[in-house]
This record gives structure tokens, sequence and C-alpha cells, in this order.
């Protein structure tokens, strides 16, 4: 099958209803992943609390129905966990797809703005790219929390601070928002998100695409090993599968 996102069936829906929203949630851990997803959907059905410890250990996909629209949130594990490897929490974060299916329309990489945007988060965000494939960015934004704490400095203003945060948005074609106390901050979110599955003609991240993404990683890692050891052999003389070169004493 081709590797190529889908878009949604042809599905005649109420004139007053929108098509089903599948979000993704991805991040470290104390981000307030959880909490995001108890705010898009109004309701408490995430684990969510303070703290470095991770609360969410399974991905867990919730639903609702806001502005006569079907919301799936799929919350997912913390990445660079101290609690589980890397691979352990990769291949359980490989499970939303399925829990979204037949595939989400966007992944929201949450990011506290009382956090600095350091080498652990750009790891993660490489971590995420390597799971889900070099097309991950057209189907990312980033939600940014606790924007209480900006006590009135806009969004805007925050993330050009910081080069490498900026790069960020940059790829994610300059998709972020900002949760804080404001009502409207959830419909403006929707909006958004449902503007750029409307700009996408309404694909969506499949199945085949994160098959396509490990083959791809797999690849990379052969290639990195055969040049590791074509490195060896340059360094000590060896062939590869001989011996070293025998030299004679004089």
């Amino acid at each position: 099958m081709s590797c190529f996102s889908k878009k949604e069936a042809d599905i005649l829906l109420p004139a007053d209803e929108k098509p089903e929203l599948r979000i993704v949630l991805l991040g470290m851990v104390g981000v307030g992943k959880s909490f995001s997803g108890n705010k898009i959907l109004d309701k408490d059905l995430f684990h969510s609390k303070p703290g470095l410890s991770a609360v969410t250990e399974k991905c867990q996909k919730e639903m609702g129905n806001i502005n006569n629209q079907n919301v799936v949130v799929v919350d997912t594990p913390g990445l660079l966990s101290i609690d589980k490897t890397e691979a352990e929490i990769v291949r359980e974060i490989k499970t939303s797809i399925k829990l979204a299916k037949p595939g989400p329309h966007v992944f929201l990489i949450v990011l506290s703005v009382r956090d600095k945007y350091t080498k652990k988060e750009e790891d993660m965000v490489k971590s995420i790219c390597d799971t889900f494939g070099k097309n991950t960015m057209d189907y990312t934004m980033v939600l940014f929390t606790h924007g209480e704490v900006l006590q009135g400095t806009k969004i805007e203003d925050f993330y050009p601070q910081d080069p490498n945060l900026h790069e960020l948005i940059k790829k994610c074609y300059y998709g972020y928002h900002l949760l804080d106390n404001r009502p409207e901050q959830v419909p403006e979110l929707l909006k958004k998100i449902n503007d750029k599955v409307q700009t996408a003609e309404g694909r969506y991240y499949t199945c085949e695409m994160i098959q396509e993404a490990e083959t791809a990683l797999q690849q990379q890692k052969t290639s990195s090993s055969n040049e590791g050891a074509k490195q060896y052999t340059s360094r000590n003389g060896v062939a590869l599968g001989g011996a070293p070169p025998v030299t004679t004493e004089r």
C-alpha cells in the first residue's frame, strides 16, 4: 500500500456536524499532556498531577463532542522518562496510531512555557521524528501549556527569543497554540487544527506511514553500522571479513 496519508471517506453528515477530529498528545514527563487532554475534552478523563514521575504509562484514548464535532484525544507516556527505556516508551507510543484509527489528523507536541527549550527537548523532537518518519512535521503542531505564567506576554513574542524553539515552530509551519485561562482557548485550538486538516484536504497519518518510518530507521542504523565498520577498517588496516595484514620484521 502507498505510504502517503489518506483522506477521510466521503461521509454524509448533518449540516451542522463536522467530521471527526483525531489528536495524539506527545511530550516529556510533567509538561501537561494529560492536563491538556482534559482541557480539550472539558472532562477529567486522563489522570493528571504535577511532578517529574510519569503518570501516564500506557496510551489512553478518550472521546468527546465539542460544538457538534466528535473529538478523539490519545494521551501517551512521557518521552525520555527515567522510569522506562526509550525503546519501551517508543514501542508504547506507536500504539497511539491504532487507537486513533484510521489515523490521527494531528500530533500535538506539548511544551511548558515554564521550561527552557533545551537539548533534552530537541532530542525528544528527534525521537518523535525518528518514530513517525520524515513527514511527521506535516501533521504536527506545538501546544504550549501554563500560559498564565507569561503574565500578558504574547506567545508570538515568547518563542522567537529561543532560536531552536523558533526553528521547531517553523518546521511545524507555524502551527502552535497557547493554553491559558481564557474560556475561548479550546475553541481556538480546535479551529486551528480544523483549518490545518482542511488545508491538507482531510489527510491523516496512517499505519503504513509508521511502517515506512520503521524501515527507514532500520536502514539508517544499518548504514551507520556499516560506516563504523569501514572507519574501523581504515584506522586499523583490517580487511572486512579478513585478518590484519602480515608484517615482516627486519
